[in-house]
């Protein structure tokens, strides 16, 4: 019990349709944090199976503690860690009210606003956004580990702006949720369908001039 979702892992598409099921009644809100280590640096390939079950030993065997962290966000896929529908292990003020949520990267050094970190943090507000839907939460029910009256942690980053992410959760819709992740919801048109179409349309215009 504590790390049940150890070895699950969901694009965003998938992880909105997996969070729309769950009863997430014992909670709140979200905290944010990162891993800082390991940095993006040390993952150039982002996270694996292998990575979170390293990381529920050291939480259970070394930490002693009953769950870790609900979620960890990499480039472009979400890895679950403990159950969303029980209380985790991550804050010490928000363990209780929080789903708590780990982006890769260490974001007082590395940037969350251009390359990989940038990817993290996109796919970390498509997460969030999934889970504010699904719960009916909004972007202020969402904050920081810094946030928390009882550390002094500059979690998730001291280069990580929450007010702007908390927008860049606002800024997406469901519809952009699914589309961001899914190419199979883009309609492809070759060039000679296109030709076909315009043809058609010309044709018709021809008609209503006449």
């Amino acid at each position: 019990m504590g790390y049940e979702l150890v070895g699950q892992v969901w694009s965003p598409a998938e992880f909105r349709s997996y969070v729309s099921g769950l009863d997430l009644g014992w909670a709140e809100g979200v905290t944010m944090h990162h891993t800082s280590a390991p940095s993006l640096a040390q993952r150039p390939n982002g996270l694996t199976a292998q990575h979170l079950e390293n990381l529920r030993h050291y939480y259970q065997n070394e930490l002693g503690w009953s769950s870790g962290p609900h979620l960890f966000i990499d480039d472009d896929q979400i890895w679950g860690m403990s159950s969303l529908e029980r209380r985790g292990v991550h804050a010490k003020s928000f363990n209780a009210t929080h789903i708590g949520i780990e982006v890769l990267g260490d974001y007082d050094v590395e940037s969350p606003e251009t390359g990989r970190g940038h990817s993290c943090w996109i796919t970390a507000a498509h997460c969030v956004r999934a889970i504010l839907d699904a719960t009916g939460w909004t972007s202020a029910d969402v904050n920081g580990h810094r946030d928390d009256p009882k550390t002094s942690k500059t979690c998730p980053g001291k280069l990580v702006d929450m007010d702007e992410f908390r927008a860049g959760v606002d800024s997406l819709s469901s519809n952009t949720a699914d589309r961001e992740d899914d190419p199979s919801t883009y309609v492809t048109i070759e060039r000679a369908e296109l030709d076909a179409i315009l043809e058609a349309i010309d044709w018709q215009l021809d008609k209503l001039r006449a």
